[in-house]
C-alpha cells in the first residue's frame, strides 16, 4: 500500500482524508520532528502514513516503513507468548514462579515464594521500578532475575500496581527456562512469523530508514538523544524495533480473537485473559486513565464511552502508542520522534474521535501547556534545592576514585580530572560539582528531559561515606525514588 493510500472502511463514520488535518496540526503545535500512524479496521490497515522527519541532519522524511523501538508495546508480546506457553501446559498463570525456577528471589522470602506468572505480568509483587539496575548495565537475562532479591520492595506483596519492567522480563525469561529456548527466537517463531511481521527485528536495523529521536536541552533546543544499552529487558521492551505497518499485523491479529487468516494462534479464553482488567491501576503514573485497570500488558479502561484496550511505551525519547477499540473493531498504532511531551496516545486518541465521530477529550494544544507547566516546575524545584556554602570534602579527589559495587545494581565508577569528579555507568560519563561536605550534585549534561526529575539531574546528589579509618567506603545516589537511596560500596 502506498504511504498516500486512503480507504474508508464500511464501519467509520469519518472520512479518513481529515487524518492528515490532525497529524499536521499534531507536528505543528508540538514542534515533533516526525510521527507515523497507521489505523486498522478488522483484519485490514486501511491508513498508513508518516509526517513530518525520521531525522532533522540530515534531514530525512518519516515513512510508514520507517523503523522505530516499540518500547513497552512489547509487553503484550510478552503476555501474548505467556499466554501460548500455558495453553501448551508448559505454565500456568497463577503457578508459583520457584515451580519453574527455584531460586527465584524477591527481597522478602515469604513473598518469594508466593510470586506466580500472573504477578509477574500484572506487576503487583510489591517490588518498583528499579530501572537503572538494567540500562546502560549489559548483562544475561539469567544474572538480571538473580538481582532481583538486592533489590529493595516498596509495597506489599499484592498491595498495589507498580509499574515494572523487571518482572515483565523476568516472565520472559521463564519462558527461555520452560523451553530450552531464547525469548527472541520464541516469539520470531510463535508471532511474527506467522503475522508476517517480517521488518520487525530484535536489534537496532542496518537500515536509513530508521527514526532518530530528540529531547530539548536546558535551552530549549532539540538535540538528539543517547542511546543506552537496554536489551537485556527485552520482554518487557529494550529491545524490538518495528514499523507501524508491521505493528498494524499485531494490531489486527488481536482485533481478530488471536486468529491469522482465521486461524487462531492461542485459545480464545486465553487471550480473553491476557486483555480482563487485573489489578487498580489509577494512582501509577503510567496510567493513561483516572478509571484504568492494568491486564497483561495492556491497559484497560473507558475512552469516549467506548471500551478500550491500550499500551504506551518510550524508550530513546520515541513515545509509541496501540490501542484496540475490539467493540469498534478499530485499532490504531503510533510513534514520535520528540517523546517528552508524551502524545502518541493522544494522537490515537484524537484520530479515533475523528474517526468515530466522538468530542475530543484534549487537544495538542492543551497537552503542551501542561508540558511546559510541567518544565517552569523542574525548573523551580532545581532552583530552590538547599546548600551549605564555603564548604570542602573531607578528602583529596583522589581518595574518592574507585569503582564502587552494589549487589543489584552492579558497578559504577569514580573517575576524577583536575579540577571536579566524574561518575561513569557504562558509557554515560556524567561530570560532578561539589555540593557541600561530601555530597556532590550532577553538573548539567543535557542528556535528559527537563520537564521532570530524573536520577541525574541536580537534585540526585551523590552522596560518600567515610568508615571508621577515615577512609571513603561508599557512596550512595537515589536512582529508585520509591525507596532509600541505593548504596555502591568502594571496591579495592
Amino acid at each position: 500500500m502506498s504511504a498516500n493510500s486512503h480507504r474508508r472502511p464500511k464501519d467509520l463514520l469519518v472520512n479518513i482524508e481529515a487524518v492528515d488535518a490532525v497529524m499536521e496540526d499534531a507536528l505543528r503545535v508540538s514542534r515533533i520532528p516526525g510521527a507515523a500512524l497507521a489505523i486498522v479496521s478488522g483484519e485490514e490497515t486501511v491508513f498508513a502514513k508518516g509526517y513530518g522527519q525520521r531525522s532533522l541532519e540530515p534531514a530525512a522524511p518519516m515513512t510508514q516503513e520507517t523503523a522505530y523501538p516499540i518500547a513497552s508495546t512489547t509487553k503484550a508480546l510478552n503476555a501474548t507468548l505467556i499466554g501460548m506457553l500455558v495453553d501448551d501446559g508448559k505454565l500456568a498463570w497463577d503457578a508459583p514462579v520457584q515451580a519453574y525456577l527455584p531460586g527465584f528471589r524477591l527481597g522478602d522470602p515469604w513473598m518469594s515464594a508466593q510470586v506466580t506468572v500472573r504477578d509477574l505480568l500484572v506487576m503487583r509483587t510489591g517490588l518498583p521500578r528499579h530501572d537503572w539496575l538494567w540500562i546502560e548495565n549489559p548483562q544475561l537475562r539469567s544474572e538480571l532475575v538473580d538481582r532481583l532479591r538486592y533489590l529493595q520492595l516498596s509495597a506489599g506483596f499484592r498491595e498495589k500496581f507498580q509499574y515494572n519492567n523487571l518482572t515483565a522480563t523476568t516472565a520472559g525469561y521463564l519462558a527461555e527456562v520452560v523451553t530450552g529456548c531464547d525469548w527472541n527466537d520464541l516469539v520470531r517463531e510463535r508471532i511474527l512469523g506467522p503475522l508476517a511481521m517480517h521488518t520487525t527485528t530484535f536489534t537496532r536495523p542496518d537500515t536509513n530508514n530508521l527514526t532518530l529521536s530528540y529531547h530539548e536541552s536546558s535551552t530549549r533546543n532539540l538535540i538528539r538523544t543517547k542511546l543506552l544499552a537496554t536489551e537485556v529487558t527485552g520482554p518487557s521492551g529494550g529491545s524490538i524495533y518495528s514499523t507501524v505497518l508491521d505493528m498494524a499485523r499485531w494490531v489486527a491479529f488481536n482485533l481478530a480473537g488471536g486468529k491469522v487468516a482465521g486461524r487462531p494462534l492461542l485459545q480464545a479464553p486465553t487471550l480473553a485473559e491476557i486483555q480482563s482488567p487485573q489489578v487498580c491501576a489509577r494512582t501509577d503514573p503510567a496510567c493513561p486513565s483516572p478509571n484504568a485497570a492494568y491486564a497483561m500488558g495492556w491497559f484497560v479502561d473507558t475512552y469516549s464511552g467506548r471500551h478500550r484496550i491500550a499500551h504506551g511505551g518510550y524508550i530513546f525519547d520515541v513515545n509509541s502508542s496501540v490501542m484496540l477499540f475490539p467493540q469498534e473493531n478499530l485499532g490504531l498504532v503510533s510513534f514520535i520522534n520528540f517523546g517528552s511531551p508524551r502524545i502518541s496516545r493522544l494522537i490515537n486518541e484524537q484520530v479515533s474521535d475523528l474517526l468515530l465521530g466522538s468530542r475530543l477529550a484534549q487537544n495538542v494544544s492543551e497537552r503542551m501547556e501542561a508540558y511546559e507547566h510541567s518544565v517552569a516546575e523542574n525548573q523551580e524545584r532545581l532552583r530552590l534545592l538547599k546548600r551549605v556554602r564555603d564548604t570542602v570534602p573531607s578528602h583529596r579527589l583522589e581518595d574518592y576514585v574507585g569503582p564502587y559495587v552494589h549487589p543489584g545494581y552492579g558497578r559504577v565508577e569514580v573517575r576524577h580530572n583536575d579540577t571536579t569528579l566524574e561518575l561513569f555507568r557504562g558509557s554515560l560519563r556524567l561530570p560532578l560539582l561539589h555540593w557541600h561536605y561530601d555530597v556532590w550534585a550532577f553538573a548539567e549534561n543535557n542528556l535528559f528531559e527537563i520537564h521532570e526529575a530524573h536520577c541525574f539531574d541536580r537534585a540526585s546528589r551523590v552522596m560518600f561515606e567515610v568508615d571508621a579509618e577515615g577512609g571513603i567506603a561508599a557512596l550512595n545516589v537515589q536512582l529508585e525514588p520509591a525507596v532509600e537511596p541505593i548504596r555502591f560500596v568502594k571496591g579495592r
